[in-house]
C-alpha cells in the first residue's frame, strides 16, 4: 500500500492535533492511501505548569499510548522543545532542528517498511523544515510543503526569513499554496514550484431557510485578535444602527483582545445589537451562519480563511477583504464582495446591499455553487495528481 508522512503539530483545537490537517488526513485514507501522521507536542522545559496541562490533555485525548488509529489515520504523537521565538528571525531555526531531531529515528524505521509516496508537511518555519531535511536524506521521495499563511507570511517580513522561505521551498518538490495571495507572495520572493490547493470545508446540510427572515443578521466569526479588525466590524454596526436600529451582529470567537473589544461595545452603546459567543461547535456557527444575512470579516494578514467559504455555503452575502487570502475566490460583485479593512467601505457597502443595489439571490446562488467545490476529497486529488 502506498503510504502517505503528514507533519503537523498538536493545536489544542480539540481535534486529534490540528482540524484541518486531520480531515486532509482522512480523505487521503479514503482515496485508499495509508496515513501516518506526526503530530508534535511542544513543550517548554522552564515552564512546568505548562507541561502538566500537557500532560493532562494528552492523558484525556489520547491515554498513555504514543501513537494510535484516529479516524483510518495513524497518529504518532512526538514530544519537542519548543523555543518559542527565541532566535526566530535568525538563521538558527531551533523548533525546526527540535522537530527533525524527535523523529529521524521513527521516520527511517517507517521509510525501511513503507511505500512511502509523500511527505505532507504543513506549515512552513518548522514543519517545512524538517521536510526540507528529510528531502535531502531521502532524494527519491516525493516533498510538499503547504503555506497556511501566518509562518509563511510572517517571514516574508524580514532578510533572515525570506532566505529560509528561498532555500527550503526550492529545496522540496512543490509549494504548495491555499490561496492566490499566498503564490503570488512566494514567487515574488524567488519561489517558483508553487502549486495552489484550495483547503476543504467540512460537509453539513443546513435547513432551508429565507434569507429575507434574518436580513439585518450579521455574523462574523474568527479569532479576536487584532488581525481580524473586529473592531472595525463594530464602529461599522454603530453607524449601520443610526439607519437600522434593529441591526444584530454575532461575533464567533475567543482572543486575547475580547476585554477591548467588550469595552468599544459598552462605548458604542451597542450591548442589545452585538452579542459575543465565544468559542462554539462548527455545527453551531454553521446554524448561525445559516440565520445570518450577512457575513463580514475584514480580516488581514490572511492565507485563506476557511470561514468565508463556510458563509458562502450558507448563502450569507459574504465581505472579505481586498487583496487577502480570500481574494480571487471571493469575485467581487460576482460571488461576494471585496473591501479595504476601513469602516467607511463597509458600511457603504452594506447600505448599498440594504438599498437593493445588487441581485442577491445571484451573488448567494454563485458563492454557494464555489463553496461547494471546496470539499477535502478535492483537496486531496489535487495532491495525487502531483505525486503521479
Amino acid at each position: 500500500m502506498k503510504t502517505v508522512i503528514i507533519l503537523t503539530h498538536v493545536t489544542f483545537d480539540n481535534s486529534p492535533y490540528c482540524i484541518y490537517v486531520h480531515e486532509h488526513a482522512k480523505a487521503l485514507t479514503k482515496q485508499g492511501y495509508r496515513v501516518i501522521v506526526f503530530a508534535i507536542i511542544h513543550w517548554f522545559p522552564i515552564l512546568s505548569h505548562f507541561q502538566k496541562y500537557k500532560k493532562k490533555f494528552m492523558k484525556k485525548m489520547h491515554g498513555e499510548k504514543k501513537s494510535r488509529i484516529i479516524d483510518g489515520v495513524e497518529v504518532i504523537y512526538k514530544k519537542a522543545m519548543s523555543f518559542s521565538n527565541f532566535l526566530y528571525d535568525t538563521k538558527i531555526n531551533l523548533n525546526g532542528m527540535s522537530y527533525y531531531h524527535s523523529i529521524k529515528h521513527c521516520f527511517k524505521k517507517i521509510y525501511k517498511k513503507e511505500n512511502i509516496v509523500l511527505i505532507d508537511a504543513h506549515t512552513f518555519k518548522v514543519e517545512g523544515y524538517v521536510a526540507y531535511k528529510l528531502k535531502r536524506k531521502y532524494q527519491n521521495l516525493n516533498t510538499v510543503v503547504t503555506l497556511h499563511g501566518t509562518s509563511f507570511s510572517r517571514n516574508t517580513k524580514t532578510k533572515e526569513g525570506i532566505k529560509s522561505i528561498k532555500k527550503i521551498l526550492n529545496g522540496v518538490d512543490y509549494s504548495i499554496c491555499v490561496s492566490n495571495k499566498i503564490e503570488r507572495e512566494a514567487k515574488k520572493i524567488g519561489v517558483n514550484n508553487t502549486r495552489i490547493i484550495y483547503n476543504g470545508i467540512n460537509e453539513q446540510k443546513l435547513e432551508e431557510v429565507n434569507k429575507d427572515d434574518y436580513k439585518y443578521n450579521i455574523i462574523s466569526v474568527g479569532s479576536l485578535s487584532l488581525n481580524k479588525k473586529h473592531d472595525i466590524t463594530i464602529n461599522a454596526i454603530s453607524e449601520l444602527s443610526k439607519k437600522y436600529p434593529q441591526i444584530k451582529l454575532n461575533i464567533v470567537g475567543t482572543g486575547s483582545e475580547i476585554d477591548n473589544l467588550k469595552n468599544l461595545v459598552k462605548e458604542k452603546k451597542l450591548d442589545s445589537m452585538v452579542c459575543f459567543r465565544g468559542q462554539i461547535s462548527n455545527k453551531e456557527v454553521q446554524k448561525l451562519m445559516n440565520e445570518s444575512y450577512i457575513f463580514v470579516l475584514p480580516s488581514v494578514n490572511e492565507g485563506f480563511g476557511i470561514v468565508y467559504a463556510e458563509a458562502m455555503k450558507a448563502k450569507c452575502v459574504t465581505i472579505g477583504t481586498k487583496n487577502e487570502g480570500i481574494d480571487g475566490f471571493i469575485k467581487d460583485g460576482i460571488n461576494g464582495f471585496l473591501v479595504s479593512p476601513n469602516v467607511d467601505e463597509i458600511v457603504n457597502l452594506i447600505n448599498e446591499i440594504y438599498d437593493g443595489k445588487y441581485n442577491l439571490e445571484k451573488i448567494r446562488n454563485n458563492a454557494y455553487k464555489g463553496s461547494k467545490e471546496l470539499t477535502w476529497e478535492n483537496n486531496v486529488k489535487n495532491y495525487i495528481m502531483l505525486i503521479k
